[in-house]
């Protein structure tokens, strides 16, 4: 029988060639299987990129995150800028100052306020002045709007300071009983987990009319500029507290990113999330640094495993229509299936690796001494 001859225990043995073309076609047919996978799994993440980046679609990482569960929850919850509005929610004392001599004194009490979400609101309006150079017709106009907004958000704060205090105080009482109680019954976990979607829910309320103040005061500052002024680049939008970033002006004079994201810590992660996945279903799908890109892959799923914990104790529950599971969900099997990716070199199969293996890849090798591609499994290793 014809075949390849070689020699084991000291003897020496053929190797049948139909049994070799048998293991050839299953190798085939892995490698096929392998680059559907890939493209698959691409076309998956691209699209879900694809479709993040439609505003109409409102995507927010807040939506997601803010309602992470099991043991890594608090990590999820420490992304996201001020989840329970503690920091906006913060009432002060205004005052009129005046200084006579350079000496301060304090005058008559103006009311109560807002400090995070007015002195953002007077951050903007110096911002504002300063970009646009506005001549003293539009300071006098301007400074009318603002003090308007500024005398509106100080009464809505004297309004509803009663109602804040008390559920702040509520709120607060809720927080030391979860952590001080050490009863773990069904009926303790559900209740405390609609208690603190109930109270996220209170304080975004309460802070819906005072930013929608500040949106609606940007619009009117905005309407008071001319057509010179309008065409030069934009002021990114106000961001209250920890969602604010430095570089909120690049995003918001990016071209094409400027559509779908905010100029804020929420909005760039949100950026990262969109573009990270857009990024890594591209690389995929044309077999790409395929290896990093499902490394990438990997990570992102892992923590969307880790936010949505498998474990059917934990509350609450996964909708039925998602399918029935423990421990090991969907989400699961696409970490695995991305794991499998990231250890064979499917890219070079039908995808450009082929061309940074062949033209730079291999080089790399022989510099450090390997004829072989390390992460390469052996028995593909003749085909790569």
């Amino acid at each position: 029988m014809e075949g390849r001859t070689f020699e084991w225990k000291g003897r020496e043995r053929r190797f049948p060639l139909g049994k070799k073309k048998y293991y050839n076609k299953a190798a085939t047919l892995i490698i096929m299987l392998l680059v559907i996978m890939r493209i698959g799994i691409g076309w998956h993440f691209f699209f879900e990129g694809l479709w993040k980046m439609e505003p109409s679609n409102g995507f927010s990482s807040k939506g997601f995150l803010g309602m992470a569960k099991g043991p890594t929850k608090d990590l999820y919850y420490m992304m996201l800028p001020d989840l329970q509005g503690d920091e906006r929610l913060e009432m002060a004392k205004v005052y009129e100052v005046k200084q006579p001599n350079g000496i301060k004194e304090s005058q008559k009490k103006l009311g109560w306020t807002f400090p995070v979400i007015e002195r953002e609101w007077f951050n903007y309006y110096e911002e504002f002045k300063s970009k646009y150079c506005l001549s003293d017709e539009q300071i006098a106009a301007t400074d009318i709007i603002f003090n308007q907004y500024v005398d509106s958000l100080r009464e809505y704060t004297a309004e509803n300071r009663d109602d804040i205090l008390g559920f702040l105080g509520s709120k607060q009482r809720f927080e030391a009983d979860k952590i001080s109680l050490s009863n773990k019954t069904e009926h303790q976990k559900i209740r405390n987990w609609d208690n603190q979607m109930k109270y996220r829910s209170e304080a975004e309320k309460f802070l819906s009319e005072p930013e929608t103040m500040g949106e609606n005061m940007q619009l009117a500052l905005w309407e008071e500029l001319n057509g010179q002024q309008k065409a030069q680049s934009a002021i990114a939008p106000i961001a209250y507290g920890q969602n604010k970033i430095p570089f909120a002006n690049v995003i918001a004079n990016t071209p094409f990113i400027k559509n779908f994201a905010t100029p804020s810590r929420l909005g760039f992660l949100d950026l990262a999330v969109t573009l990270g996945l857009s990024a890594i279903g591209v690389c995929l799908m044309i077999g790409f640094c395929t290896r990093l890109a499902a490394l990438g892959g990997a990570v992102f799923m892992l923590n969307v495993c880790l936010s949505q914990f498998p474990w059917p104790t934990v509350y609450p529950y996964s909708p039925e229509v998602v399918g029935h599971f423990m421990i090991f969900s969907k989400d699961s099997a696409e970490l695995m299936a991305l794991l499998v990716l990231a250890a064979v070199p499917v890219g070079r199969w039908g995808g450009l690796d082929w061309f940074l293996w062949n033209f730079g890849g291999k080089q790399i090798m022989r510099l450090y001494g390997w004829k072989n591609d390390p992460l390469t499994p052996a028995a593909l290793a003749p085909d790569c």
